[in-house]
């Protein structure tokens, strides 16, 4: 009989990151026991000196080395996740010449195949099979100074975009089956929207951030240096504090976690108001043991006071000192009343007593009613 073996379930890594066994090793941008938290800044050598603009162009391309599935429609899913980081580091190596370049964020994933009902009428379709490939609406970003020929600036940015894409198709020959790059179809025209000017730097940073954490980012002038921030980031007017805590970015947006949850009660999300379990827990003994120990004189009271009345019931007639008269007569007086408790004997009195008969007790007499 083979011996019995236990298999440890294996660990997922989020975010990218591999298991080595012991740990979870994160990409550059990840850290935590599972990849799970995203760094709370990210700094640029990008200058955001008087006269700096951000401008973007938006492009779609054919992707035919992957398929389209449903979970490309969901951004936090793993497979979105995992095909945006990829597609990004393609394109970076495709577009990293044109001077200014800063990044793509990916707007739009559909299945190729919906060229054919018109999606895009302002270029020419590419026709793939059923479910084949993918169409990627993307946008491109670039940094720049104003000047006063920007408009033709961006036209001569946009076509340069255009041309690197068109050289890296055709030089990719049959790359279909080949998942380690993006095998791309261009169309002859895949300017969705000319280059524009950026309202703020913002986009600069959403394109800079980790997959799936784009929306926490924001951007700060540091010494005219473009910083990307959250609201994890020290010393920025966004900070949370978490009191006793740590701050960390995670998909759900930055959150405080609080120190020694094993030893404390926190109130409220920012982990402040610190109740010490241990001490909540001796004052609740505390408090049981001054209830039982109330509890316990309470009732011993009350059996003292129950047997103290039972006691004096029993023995009303030693305190007594009456003198009292039986149905039949007989005349009884209470020799041992106040005499230290002790009855000593009953002794009869009788009304008539025959003092011919010594030693004997003559019946009484009877009168006649007045």
């Amino acid at each position: 009989m083979p011996p019995l073996t236990s298999t440890l379930p294996a660990v997922l890594c989020q975010n990218g990151g591999t298991y080595d066994g012991n740990k979870c090793l994160c990409l550059l941008d990840f850290y935590g026991p599972l990849c799970e938290y995203s760094t709370a800044s990210i700094p640029t050598d990008i200058s955001v000196e008087e006269g700096t603009i951000v401008a973007n162009v938006e492009l779609v391309v054919t992707v035919t080395n992957f398929n389209y599935t449903e979970e490309l429609q969901d951004p936090r899913s793993e497979a979105y996740e995992k095909f945006a980081r990829h597609f990004r580091q393609e394109m970076a190596k495709i577009y990293g010449s044109v001077p200014g370049y800063q990044g793509v964020k990916i707007l739009s994933i559909r299945p190729a195949a919906s060229s054919r009902r018109g999606a895009r009428v302002r270029r020419a379709p590419v026709i793939l099979p059923e479910g084949t490939g993918l169409e990627v609406d993307h946008e491109v970003i670039f940094s720049t100074v104003a000047s006063p020929d920007l408009s033709e600036e961006f036209q001569n940015k946009t076509e340069e975009l255009v041309q690197k894409l068109k050289e890296t198709a055709e030089s990719q020959g049959n790359c279909t089956h080949d998942t380690s790059v993006v095998c791309l179809v261009v169309s002859e025209s895949p300017v969705v929207k000319n280059m524009t000017e950026s309202p703020t730097l913002d986009a600069l940073c959403q394109q800079q951030a980790p997959i799936g954490y784009q929306d926490y980012y924001y951007a700060v002038n540091m010494s005219n240096t473009l910083y990307c921030v959250t609201n994890c980031t020290a010393n920025t007017p966004g900070t949370i504090n978490c009191n006793h805590g740590l701050c960390h970015v995670t998909r759900a947006g930055p959150q405080c976690f609080c120190w020694d949850e094993s030893l404390y009660w926190y109130t409220g999300s920012r982990c402040s108001g610190r109740i010490s379990k241990v001490a909540t827990g001796l004052g609740v003994v505390i408090a049981v043991l001054l209830i039982a120990c109330i509890v316990f004189i309470v009732l011993l009271a009350k059996r003292r006071k129950r047997n103290a009345a039972s006691s004096a019931g029993d023995s009303w007639y030693e305190e007594d000192g009456c003198t009292w008269t039986s149905p039949d007569g007989f005349l009884f007086i209470n020799n041992g009343a106040n005499t230290g408790g002790t009855v000593r004997s009953f002794t009869p009195s009788l009304d008539v007593v025959n003092t011919d008969i010594p030693m004997q007790i003559a019946r009484p007499s009877l009168r006649p009613p007045p």
